[in-house]
Protein backbone atom coordinates (compact mmCIF):
# COMPACT_ATOMS: atom_id res chain seq x y z
CA UNK A 1 0.00 0.00 0.00
CA UNK A 2 1.26 3.34 -1.21
CA UNK A 3 0.85 6.65 1.27
CA UNK A 4 0.53 9.97 -0.35
CA UNK A 5 3.94 11.35 -1.88
CA UNK A 6 3.92 14.13 0.75
CA UNK A 7 4.05 11.90 3.43
CA UNK A 8 7.03 9.35 4.77
CA UNK A 9 6.14 6.04 3.06
CA UNK A 10 6.70 2.25 3.02
CA UNK A 11 5.98 1.26 -0.90
CA UNK A 12 5.71 -2.44 -1.02
CA UNK A 13 8.62 -3.91 -2.57
CA UNK A 14 11.07 -1.22 -1.51
CA UNK A 15 12.08 -2.62 1.69
CA UNK A 16 12.57 1.06 3.55
CA UNK A 17 15.69 0.27 5.70
CA UNK A 18 15.94 2.11 9.23
CA UNK A 19 18.81 4.39 8.48
CA UNK A 20 21.29 3.70 11.13
CA UNK A 21 21.35 -0.10 9.82
CA UNK A 22 22.72 0.73 6.66
CA UNK A 23 26.25 0.18 6.33
CA UNK A 24 28.16 4.04 6.62
CA UNK A 25 30.04 3.25 3.60
CA UNK A 26 29.71 0.29 0.44
CA UNK A 27 32.48 -0.89 -1.68
CA UNK A 28 33.59 1.21 -3.91
CA UNK A 29 32.53 1.48 -7.31
CA UNK A 30 34.43 0.11 -10.27
CA UNK A 31 36.99 2.69 -11.92
CA UNK A 32 35.92 4.48 -14.95
CA UNK A 33 37.97 2.13 -17.33
CA UNK A 34 35.15 -0.68 -16.74
CA UNK A 35 32.25 1.11 -16.56
CA UNK A 36 30.90 -0.27 -20.38
CA UNK A 37 31.35 -3.54 -18.54
CA UNK A 38 29.77 -3.02 -15.04
CA UNK A 39 26.21 -4.89 -14.94
CA UNK A 40 23.46 -2.45 -14.25
CA UNK A 41 19.69 -3.19 -13.65
CA UNK A 42 17.40 -2.51 -16.79
CA UNK A 43 13.70 -2.73 -17.23
CA UNK A 44 12.48 -3.43 -21.04
CA UNK A 45 10.93 -0.24 -22.26
CA UNK A 46 7.80 -2.77 -23.26
CA UNK A 47 7.46 -3.50 -20.00
CA UNK A 48 7.68 0.07 -18.55
CA UNK A 49 5.32 1.62 -20.72
CA UNK A 50 2.85 -1.21 -21.28
CA UNK A 51 0.09 0.87 -20.30
CA UNK A 52 1.34 4.32 -22.45
CA UNK A 53 4.16 6.38 -22.05
CA UNK A 54 4.13 9.15 -19.80
CA UNK A 55 6.29 12.07 -19.63
CA UNK A 56 7.87 13.90 -16.34
CA UNK A 57 6.98 12.80 -12.94
CA UNK A 58 4.37 10.73 -12.22
CA UNK A 59 3.47 10.60 -8.24
CA UNK A 60 0.13 8.81 -8.59
CA UNK A 61 -0.59 4.98 -9.66
CA UNK A 62 2.51 3.99 -8.91
CA UNK A 63 2.75 0.52 -7.44
CA UNK A 64 1.83 -1.20 -11.03
CA UNK A 65 5.52 0.47 -12.14
CA UNK A 66 7.26 -0.76 -8.88
CA UNK A 67 5.80 -4.31 -9.57
CA UNK A 68 7.14 -4.30 -13.09
CA UNK A 69 10.82 -3.04 -12.03
CA UNK A 70 10.85 -5.52 -8.81
CA UNK A 71 9.46 -8.42 -11.16
CA UNK A 72 11.10 -7.38 -15.04
CA UNK A 73 14.48 -6.52 -14.22
CA UNK A 74 17.54 -8.03 -15.56
CA UNK A 75 20.84 -6.57 -15.43
CA UNK A 76 23.10 -6.37 -18.66
CA UNK A 77 26.45 -4.57 -19.50
CA UNK A 78 26.38 -0.81 -19.22
CA UNK A 79 27.78 -0.36 -22.75
CA UNK A 80 24.63 -2.42 -24.61
CA UNK A 81 22.08 -0.04 -23.14
CA UNK A 82 23.80 3.17 -22.79
CA UNK A 83 22.11 4.25 -26.19
CA UNK A 84 19.47 1.45 -26.73
CA UNK A 85 16.19 2.50 -26.56
CA UNK A 86 14.86 -1.02 -26.06
CA UNK A 87 15.48 -0.56 -22.14
CA UNK A 88 15.31 1.59 -19.39
CA UNK A 89 18.00 1.56 -16.71
CA UNK A 90 16.48 2.44 -13.07
CA UNK A 91 18.49 5.10 -11.70
CA UNK A 92 17.64 5.84 -7.67
CA UNK A 93 17.53 10.03 -7.85
CA UNK A 94 18.02 11.78 -4.36
CA UNK A 95 17.43 14.76 -3.71
CA UNK A 96 18.49 16.46 -0.44
CA UNK A 97 17.42 18.94 1.61
CA UNK A 98 18.15 21.00 4.80
CA UNK A 99 16.06 24.05 6.09
CA UNK A 100 15.23 25.06 2.64
CA UNK A 101 18.11 24.77 0.92
CA UNK A 102 18.87 21.89 -1.66
CA UNK A 103 22.10 20.60 -2.32
CA UNK A 104 23.12 21.26 -5.86
CA UNK A 105 26.32 19.57 -7.75
CA UNK A 106 27.41 20.18 -10.68
CA UNK A 107 29.74 17.61 -12.81
CA UNK A 108 33.03 18.43 -13.75
CA UNK A 109 34.23 18.72 -17.66
CA UNK A 110 36.06 15.48 -17.54
CA UNK A 111 32.85 13.24 -16.53
CA UNK A 112 32.54 9.69 -17.54
CA UNK A 113 29.21 10.38 -19.12
CA UNK A 114 30.17 13.64 -21.85
CA UNK A 115 26.32 14.45 -22.81
CA UNK A 116 26.06 15.38 -18.75
CA UNK A 117 29.55 17.40 -19.09
CA UNK A 118 29.32 20.64 -16.82
CA UNK A 119 25.39 20.20 -16.25
CA UNK A 120 24.18 21.28 -12.75
CA UNK A 121 22.32 18.36 -10.58
CA UNK A 122 20.02 18.20 -7.90
CA UNK A 123 19.69 14.42 -7.99
CA UNK A 124 22.09 12.16 -6.00
CA UNK A 125 22.42 8.68 -7.68
CA UNK A 126 23.75 5.71 -10.00
CA UNK A 127 22.65 2.39 -11.44
CA UNK A 128 22.09 -0.24 -9.63
CA UNK A 129 24.25 -3.24 -9.75
CA UNK A 130 23.39 -6.66 -8.56
CA UNK A 131 25.74 -7.04 -5.97
CA UNK A 132 24.68 -4.13 -4.14
CA UNK A 133 20.81 -5.16 -4.00
CA UNK A 134 22.07 -7.93 -1.40
CA UNK A 135 18.26 -8.46 -0.40
CA UNK A 136 17.41 -5.36 0.91
CA UNK A 137 15.57 -4.10 -1.87
CA UNK A 138 15.69 -0.39 -4.07
CA UNK A 139 14.96 1.79 -1.64
CA UNK A 140 17.66 0.12 0.99
CA UNK A 141 19.77 0.65 -2.35
CA UNK A 142 19.13 3.83 -3.03
CA UNK A 143 20.52 4.75 0.81
CA UNK A 144 23.36 2.85 -0.51
CA UNK A 145 23.97 5.15 -3.30
CA UNK A 146 23.42 8.00 -0.84
CA UNK A 147 26.24 6.66 1.20
CA UNK A 148 29.08 5.93 -1.45
CA UNK A 149 28.30 9.44 -3.40
CA UNK A 150 27.98 12.14 -0.24
CA UNK A 151 29.66 12.60 2.99
CA UNK A 152 27.09 12.97 5.39
CA UNK A 153 26.72 13.85 9.11
CA UNK A 154 23.57 13.64 10.44
CA UNK A 155 19.99 12.06 10.02
CA UNK A 156 17.34 12.25 7.46
CA UNK A 157 14.17 11.07 6.71
CA UNK A 158 12.81 9.78 2.96
CA UNK A 159 9.70 10.50 1.49
CA UNK A 160 9.41 8.67 -1.76
CA UNK A 161 8.17 11.39 -4.64
CA UNK A 162 7.09 9.27 -7.55
CA UNK A 163 9.20 7.83 -11.09
CA UNK A 164 10.58 10.31 -13.45
CA UNK A 165 10.90 9.83 -17.48
CA UNK A 166 12.17 12.34 -20.08
CA UNK A 167 12.70 11.03 -23.85
CA UNK A 168 13.31 14.29 -24.86
CA UNK A 169 17.04 13.68 -25.03
CA UNK A 170 19.43 10.63 -25.88
CA UNK A 171 20.25 10.27 -22.08
CA UNK A 172 16.46 11.09 -20.16
CA UNK A 173 15.50 8.27 -23.41
CA UNK A 174 17.43 5.05 -21.62
CA UNK A 175 16.93 6.22 -18.06
CA UNK A 176 13.87 5.74 -15.62
CA UNK A 177 14.55 7.61 -12.26
CA UNK A 178 12.86 6.63 -8.67
CA UNK A 179 13.17 10.31 -7.14
CA UNK A 180 13.49 10.08 -3.42
CA UNK A 181 13.58 13.63 -1.29
CA UNK A 182 15.54 13.41 1.35
CA UNK A 183 15.59 16.13 4.38
CA UNK A 184 18.13 16.20 6.62
CA UNK A 185 18.95 17.76 9.93
CA UNK A 186 22.76 18.91 8.95
CA UNK A 187 24.28 20.72 6.92
CA UNK A 188 27.49 18.59 7.27
CA UNK A 189 27.53 17.18 3.69
CA UNK A 190 29.64 17.31 0.23
CA UNK A 191 30.56 14.82 -2.80
CA UNK A 192 32.56 11.80 -2.53
CA UNK A 193 33.28 11.76 -6.29
CA UNK A 194 36.06 13.57 -7.90
CA UNK A 195 34.16 14.22 -10.96
CA UNK A 196 31.19 16.23 -8.87
CA UNK A 197 31.28 19.76 -6.87
CA UNK A 198 28.10 20.47 -4.44
CA UNK A 199 27.10 22.30 -1.96
CA UNK A 200 23.63 23.93 -0.35
CA UNK A 201 21.96 26.62 -1.78
CA UNK A 202 18.84 28.49 -1.55
CA UNK A 203 15.93 28.25 -3.57
CA UNK A 204 16.46 31.47 -5.40
CA UNK A 205 20.41 30.21 -6.13
CA UNK A 206 18.90 27.20 -7.85
CA UNK A 207 16.74 28.81 -9.73
CA UNK A 208 19.24 30.75 -11.38
CA UNK A 209 21.37 27.52 -12.77
CA UNK A 210 17.99 26.11 -14.24
CA UNK A 211 19.15 26.58 -17.67
CA UNK A 212 21.93 24.57 -17.22
CA UNK A 213 20.58 21.93 -15.04
CA UNK A 214 20.19 18.64 -16.77
CA UNK A 215 16.31 17.76 -18.08
CA UNK A 216 15.55 15.66 -15.16
CA UNK A 217 16.58 18.06 -12.21
CA UNK A 218 14.58 20.22 -14.40
CA UNK A 219 11.12 18.53 -14.16
CA UNK A 220 11.78 18.04 -10.17
CA UNK A 221 12.91 21.91 -10.07
CA UNK A 222 9.23 22.38 -11.38
CA UNK A 223 7.56 19.78 -8.93
CA UNK A 224 9.08 20.86 -6.07
CA UNK A 225 8.37 24.78 -7.12
CA UNK A 226 4.49 23.51 -7.84
CA UNK A 227 4.24 21.62 -4.32
CA UNK A 228 6.49 23.21 -1.76
CA UNK A 229 7.59 26.70 -2.34
CA UNK A 230 4.82 28.17 -4.13
CA UNK A 231 3.84 31.01 -2.06
CA UNK A 232 0.50 31.46 -1.15
CA UNK A 233 -1.67 33.86 -2.58
CA UNK A 234 -3.85 36.14 -0.51
CA UNK A 235 -7.22 36.15 -2.72
CA UNK A 236 -8.40 33.52 -5.32
CA UNK A 237 -8.96 36.54 -7.34
CA UNK A 238 -5.55 37.38 -8.54
CA UNK A 239 -4.10 33.73 -8.00
CA UNK A 240 -1.41 32.83 -10.56
CA UNK A 241 -2.26 29.22 -11.80
CA UNK A 242 0.73 26.68 -11.06
CA UNK A 243 3.56 26.22 -13.53
CA UNK A 244 3.09 22.77 -14.61
CA UNK A 245 5.33 21.54 -17.14
CA UNK A 246 3.28 18.76 -17.79
CA UNK A 247 0.38 19.97 -19.34
CA UNK A 248 -0.33 20.26 -22.65
CA UNK A 249 -2.36 22.62 -24.61
CA UNK A 250 -1.51 26.35 -25.55
CA UNK A 251 1.01 28.57 -23.29
CA UNK A 252 -0.71 31.75 -21.07
CA UNK A 253 1.28 34.56 -21.30
CA UNK A 254 2.80 33.63 -17.99
CA UNK A 255 3.84 30.26 -19.52
CA UNK A 256 5.17 32.21 -22.75
CA UNK A 257 7.51 34.14 -19.80
CA UNK A 258 8.64 31.14 -18.43
CA UNK A 259 9.50 29.15 -21.43
CA UNK A 260 11.79 31.83 -22.32
CA UNK A 261 13.08 32.84 -19.24
CA UNK A 262 14.03 29.37 -18.71
CA UNK A 263 15.69 29.09 -22.28
CA UNK A 264 13.13 26.54 -23.25
CA UNK A 265 11.86 28.65 -25.86
CA UNK A 266 15.06 30.67 -27.28
CA UNK A 267 14.57 33.97 -29.36
CA UNK A 268 17.42 35.63 -30.47
CA UNK A 269 17.46 38.79 -30.71
CA UNK A 270 15.57 38.94 -27.56
CA UNK A 271 14.82 42.97 -26.65
CA UNK A 272 15.00 44.53 -23.05
CA UNK A 273 11.49 45.00 -23.66
CA UNK A 274 10.20 41.74 -24.45
CA UNK A 275 8.10 40.80 -22.19
CA UNK A 276 5.96 43.59 -23.29
CA UNK A 277 5.83 41.89 -26.48
CA UNK A 278 3.51 39.28 -24.89
CA UNK A 279 -0.16 39.47 -25.50
CA UNK A 280 -2.55 36.98 -23.96
CA UNK A 281 -1.76 34.04 -25.52
CA UNK A 282 1.22 35.35 -27.98
CA UNK A 283 4.34 37.08 -28.71
CA UNK A 284 5.12 39.54 -31.54
CA UNK A 285 7.71 39.27 -33.93
CA UNK A 286 8.97 41.75 -36.32
CA UNK A 287 9.73 41.84 -40.36
CA UNK A 288 13.18 41.00 -40.64
CA UNK A 289 15.55 42.90 -43.41
CA UNK A 290 15.91 40.56 -46.28
CA UNK A 291 12.43 39.75 -48.84
CA UNK A 292 12.38 37.85 -51.47
CA UNK A 293 9.68 39.18 -54.47
CA UNK A 294 8.61 36.97 -57.39
CA UNK A 295 9.87 39.21 -60.36
CA UNK A 296 6.62 40.21 -63.00
CA UNK A 297 6.60 38.14 -65.82
CA UNK A 298 9.77 36.44 -65.68
CA UNK A 299 8.23 32.94 -66.34
CA UNK A 300 5.12 31.79 -67.81
CA UNK A 301 4.97 29.20 -65.52
CA UNK A 302 6.57 27.16 -62.30
CA UNK A 303 7.28 23.70 -62.46
CA UNK A 304 7.06 22.30 -59.48
CA UNK A 305 8.99 18.81 -60.24
CA UNK A 306 11.94 20.96 -60.89
CA UNK A 307 11.64 23.89 -58.91
CA UNK A 308 11.70 27.47 -58.83
CA UNK A 309 14.48 29.18 -61.21
CA UNK A 310 17.38 30.97 -58.95
CA UNK A 311 16.57 34.31 -61.10
CA UNK A 312 12.52 33.93 -60.60
CA UNK A 313 12.64 36.27 -57.29
CA UNK A 314 14.36 39.22 -56.54
CA UNK A 315 16.19 39.78 -53.09
CA UNK A 316 15.48 42.90 -51.40
CA UNK A 317 17.55 44.09 -48.41
CA UNK A 318 16.70 46.55 -46.14
CA UNK A 319 17.59 48.07 -42.69
CA UNK A 320 15.34 49.05 -40.02
CA UNK A 321 12.91 51.27 -40.48
CA UNK A 322 12.90 51.14 -44.00
CA UNK A 323 9.89 51.02 -46.13
CA UNK A 324 8.93 48.53 -48.56
CA UNK A 325 5.86 48.31 -50.99
CA UNK A 326 3.60 45.72 -51.64
CA UNK A 327 1.93 46.11 -55.00
CA UNK A 328 -1.91 44.65 -54.90
CA UNK A 329 -1.46 41.17 -56.40
CA UNK A 330 2.32 40.91 -55.60
CA UNK A 331 3.23 38.23 -53.65
CA UNK A 332 7.24 38.07 -51.56
CA UNK A 333 8.40 35.75 -48.94
CA UNK A 334 10.53 37.36 -46.02
CA UNK A 335 11.77 36.61 -42.50
CA UNK A 336 11.06 37.58 -39.14
CA UNK A 337 13.68 39.82 -37.76
CA UNK A 338 13.90 36.89 -34.87
CA UNK A 339 15.13 33.61 -34.77
CA UNK A 340 12.95 30.98 -32.50
CA UNK A 341 14.45 27.83 -31.28
CA UNK A 342 11.71 25.19 -30.11
CA UNK A 343 12.25 22.27 -28.02
CA UNK A 344 11.12 18.97 -28.59
CA UNK A 345 7.40 19.24 -26.98
CA UNK A 346 6.80 22.98 -28.05
CA UNK A 347 5.35 23.88 -31.35
CA UNK A 348 4.65 27.36 -32.68
CA UNK A 349 2.25 28.57 -34.86
CA UNK A 350 2.18 31.87 -36.82
CA UNK A 351 -0.83 34.55 -36.53
CA UNK A 352 -1.51 37.18 -38.71
CA UNK A 353 -2.20 41.03 -37.64
CA UNK A 354 -5.87 41.53 -37.65
CA UNK A 355 -5.02 45.03 -38.39
CA UNK A 356 -3.20 43.85 -41.52
CA UNK A 357 -5.73 41.41 -42.76
CA UNK A 358 -8.22 43.98 -42.41
CA UNK A 359 -6.24 46.12 -45.17
CA UNK A 360 -5.80 43.20 -47.69
CA UNK A 361 -2.49 42.10 -46.40
CA UNK A 362 -1.62 38.43 -45.80
CA UNK A 363 1.13 37.12 -43.59
CA UNK A 364 1.18 33.79 -43.99
CA UNK A 365 -0.63 31.77 -47.06
CA UNK A 366 -0.14 28.47 -45.44
CA UNK A 367 2.58 26.56 -43.49
CA UNK A 368 1.39 29.00 -40.28
CA UNK A 369 3.13 25.73 -37.68
CA UNK A 370 6.32 25.77 -37.06
CA UNK A 371 7.25 21.76 -35.20
CA UNK A 372 9.21 20.84 -32.37
CA UNK A 373 12.95 21.44 -33.01
CA UNK A 374 12.59 24.21 -34.87
CA UNK A 375 15.85 26.32 -35.34
CA UNK A 376 15.64 29.10 -37.75
CA UNK A 377 13.95 32.53 -38.25
CA UNK A 378 10.59 32.00 -39.27
CA UNK A 379 9.38 32.84 -43.14
CA UNK A 380 6.30 34.90 -43.72
CA UNK A 381 4.53 34.47 -46.82
CA UNK A 382 3.39 38.35 -47.95
CA UNK A 383 0.79 39.11 -50.40
CA UNK A 384 -1.89 41.93 -50.72
CA UNK A 385 -5.37 41.14 -51.50
CA UNK A 386 -6.35 44.91 -51.30
CA UNK A 387 -7.02 47.45 -54.12
CA UNK A 388 -4.01 49.53 -52.88
CA UNK A 389 -0.16 49.46 -52.42
CA UNK A 390 0.45 48.70 -49.19
CA UNK A 391 3.69 50.56 -47.42
CA UNK A 392 5.51 48.20 -44.82
CA UNK A 393 8.21 48.85 -42.52
CA UNK A 394 11.11 47.17 -41.76
CA UNK A 395 11.51 46.34 -37.71
CA UNK A 396 7.26 46.70 -37.29
CA UNK A 397 4.90 44.06 -35.58
CA UNK A 398 4.28 42.01 -38.23
CA UNK A 399 3.32 38.29 -36.82
CA UNK A 400 2.31 37.30 -33.44
CA UNK A 401 3.57 33.61 -32.33
CA UNK A 402 1.53 31.17 -30.13
CA UNK A 403 3.19 28.09 -28.30
CA UNK A 404 1.34 24.53 -27.65
CA UNK A 405 2.95 22.02 -25.49
CA UNK A 406 2.43 18.38 -26.67
CA UNK A 407 1.46 15.72 -24.30
CA UNK A 408 4.30 14.37 -25.01
CA UNK A 409 7.87 14.89 -26.47
CA UNK A 410 8.00 14.16 -29.82
CA UNK A 411 10.68 11.46 -30.75
CA UNK A 412 11.73 13.03 -34.05
CA UNK A 413 12.44 16.76 -34.11
CA UNK A 414 12.17 18.71 -36.79
CA UNK A 415 15.73 19.81 -37.24
CA UNK A 416 17.22 16.54 -39.15
CA UNK A 417 14.37 15.22 -40.19
CA UNK A 418 13.48 13.96 -43.36
CA UNK A 419 10.86 16.48 -44.15
CA UNK A 420 13.55 19.16 -42.95
CA UNK A 421 14.46 21.56 -45.55
CA UNK A 422 14.59 25.29 -44.29
CA UNK A 423 15.59 24.99 -40.67
CA UNK A 424 19.30 26.87 -39.73
CA UNK A 425 18.07 29.40 -41.64
CA UNK A 426 18.10 33.38 -41.05
CA UNK A 427 16.84 34.77 -43.80
CA UNK A 428 14.17 34.37 -46.24
CA UNK A 429 14.26 31.54 -48.43
CA UNK A 430 13.12 30.27 -52.06
CA UNK A 431 10.86 27.35 -52.16
CA UNK A 432 12.64 23.69 -52.42
CA UNK A 433 9.25 21.86 -53.82
CA UNK A 434 11.81 19.95 -55.74
CA UNK A 435 13.02 18.36 -52.77
CA UNK A 436 10.12 16.79 -51.08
Amino acid sequence: MTKSPSSNILVSGLNLLPQELMPKKSQKKSPIGSKHEERVMVVARSDMFGGGIWHGLKSDNLQKFINTINSKHKFLARGEVETDARWQQVIPYLIFEHKGRIFLMRRKGDHTDKRLSNKYSIGIGGHINKRDMNGQGLMGWARREFAEEIEYEGKYKANFLGLINDDSNDVGLVHVGLVIHLVGDSDKIKVRDEHKWGELVSVGELGRTYKNMETWSQIIYDYLMNSKYQKPQKSQKNQRPAKNEATSGILADWQIEDSIEKGLVTIDPLPADWREKIDQVSMDFHLGTNIKLFRAGAYRFIDTKRGLPEDAMEEIDLKDGDPFILEPGAFAIASTSEVLKLPSDILGRLEGKSSLARLGILVHSTAARFDPGWNGAPVLELGNLGPKPAILYCGMAICAFTFERLAAPVKMKYEGSRSDRYSGSRKAVASKIHKT
